[in-house]
């Protein structure tokens, strides 16, 4: 087929999607990308950080975002990390190398993210799930239920609610154990610093936390970088761990999950990093917070149930039937997650969620009913 023949075939399917310019997609932690760094993804769409030491450039880049996730997460410059496929792949990671350096079963919570369930699955680590209090770890039931040899998994800001784990108190019982403290924060990474300067808030979720060994961060959810960029950052080399012999790549070894790692998104990460900048960060989680609070007032104007107060840009309401209201708003245009474990559905207010679309969904919920 010539160049318009294809065009016009993926166009169809492209059209059967989706968008975020539509500011309909209100279930997701993504978002519209600056377009600089979709450039910067297609110059570079050939590296492959795999096989590394083809690509110098690539590299130096990789260590410029780790930088910036290590500044983010309170941890020195000194400290290890890599841009991985998300957050599913740096969590799964995170525990396999824990599992290798001798650590045995996993604690967290049943609102931690699935890939803990998955790394379960394939490293063949029992998983035990900690009770919450108020959708956060109790760290009564942590002191219960903590061994010697134990991966615990703190959330900072857990994908159903946005809610952080008391982490600092987390670490405290940690230490009296010898235990592995992870933190997921593929979503609040890149909100938490920015909610600490904006609201005078003090929440710590990092490496200033001595008991934290490694964070799970994510470019590509509120760092505005294109898919696929997550990030994972450690204390201490625990990539060595998990390394094995590859004599056919120029390095000689794999520290990975994956053999090959489309590298573009690197790239297209440190640009949006670049684009943005601290400041520009912290612009786009007021702006995000302002509209998180829009969303709440009005909803409760109108007699919507919002059971929970936003930690985050995150907001769950309260429905009969969430599985029912999610099928009801997509066949009408509009993308929400829905819990029926939780009875609610949930809103991710990311920077295309602008006032308007406020406004306009609740007028399509309050037709739609629950």
């Amino acid at each position: 087929m010539n160049e318009n023949e294809i065009r016009k075939i993926l166009r169809q399917y492209y059209e059967e999607d989706l968008h975020y310019d539509s500011g309909r997609i209100l279930g997701s932690m993504y978002t519209q990308i600056p377009k600089i760094s979709l450039e910067i993804f297609t110059l570079f769409h050939e590296a492959n950080l795999g096989n590394p030491a083809l690509y110098l450039g690539t590299q130096k880049i990789e260590r410029k975002v780790v930088k910036f996730l290590l500044k983010l997460t309170s941890g020195s410059e000194n400290f290890y990390g890599h841009v991985l496929s998300g957050g599913t792949e740096a969590n799964i990671t995170a525990l396999w190398a824990a599992r290798n350096a001798g650590f045995r079963r996993i604690l967290t919570t049943q609102e931690a993210h699935f890939s803990l369930r998955k790394a379960a699955d394939l490293l063949k680590v029992p998983i035990k799930f900690v009770r919450s209090n108020g959708h956060r770890m109790s760290v009564v039931d942590l002191r219960r239920e903590i061994k010697d040899g134990d991966i615990v998994v703190a959330n900072a800001g857990n994908t159903q609610f946005g809610f952080v784990d008391p982490i600092e108190e987390i670490g405290g019982i940690c230490s009296m154990n010898r235990c592995y403290l992870h933190v997921d924060a593929a979503f609040g990474g890149f909100v938490i610093p920015f909610l600490n300067e904006i609201y005078e808030k003090k929440i710590k979720f990092g490496f200033e936390i001595p008991e934290v060994m490694s964070v799970t961060i994510d470019p590509h959810k509120m760092g505005l970088a294109p898919y696929p960029a997550g990030g994972l950052v450690a204390r201490e080399n625990i990539f060595k761990s998990i390394e094995v012999p590859a004599p056919y790549l120029t390095s000689g070894k794999s520290d990975n999950l994956l053999g090959t790692r489309q590298s573009g998104s690197v790239a297209a990460a440190y640009a949006s990093i670049l684009y943005f900048g601290w400041k520009g960060y912290r612009r786009l989680v007021r702006e995000c917070m302002e509209n998180t609070f829009y969303l709440v007032e009005r909803a409760r104007e109108m007699k919507f149930d919002v059971p929970y107060e936003p930690e985050m840009n995150i907001v769950n309401i309260k429905v009969k039937n969430p599985i029912a209201v999610r099928d009801g708003l997509l066949k009408l245009g509009w993308s929400v997650s829905a819990s029926e474990e939780f009875g609610t559905i949930r809103i991710v207010v990311m920077p295309h969620v602008k006032k308007e679309i406020i406004e306009e969904f609740l007028k399509t919920l309050k037709k739609l009913g629950d």
